[in-house]
């Protein structure tokens, strides 16, 4: 019985890892188009414009002059300075975007 339990336990934890991936993205001046399958998203650095396909979870952009194309996402935080986060729709069960801005010119645009 116990081992069952483990078993358990240890496919449990490795569908969780699976489930709450991240993507991250550091450095500076990257262009990137990426898949985002409900991925978590961290970008910091300076000067990266990245498109980000598909529904994220919470993205996070950090850092000077980023810009972040998202089709869709849960919430986003930003912090820094000069940072666009650019979004299609808002997952949430009311359908606003859950954010938190710090730093200076940090924006957040809806595109239609």
């Amino acid at each position: 019985m116990k081992m069952n339990k483990l078993i358990a336990a240890i496919f449990f934890l490795g569908l969780g890892q699976i489930a709450f991936s991240q993507i991250s993205i550091d450095g500076t001046n990257q262009t990137q188009t990426i898949d985002c399958k409900g991925d978590r998203v961290e970008v910091a650095g300076s000067g990266h414009d990245i498109t980000l396909r598909g529904n994220c979870g919470k993205v996070v952009l950090q850092g000077v002059n980023n810009t972040v194309k998202v089709d869709g996402l849960l919430s986003v935080e930003l912090a820094g300075s000069g940072n666009k986060l650019y979004y299609s729709k808002a997952l949430s069960k009311n359908g606003k975007l859950p954010q938190s801005i710090l730093g200076v010119d940090n924006k957040i645009i809806k595109r239609k």
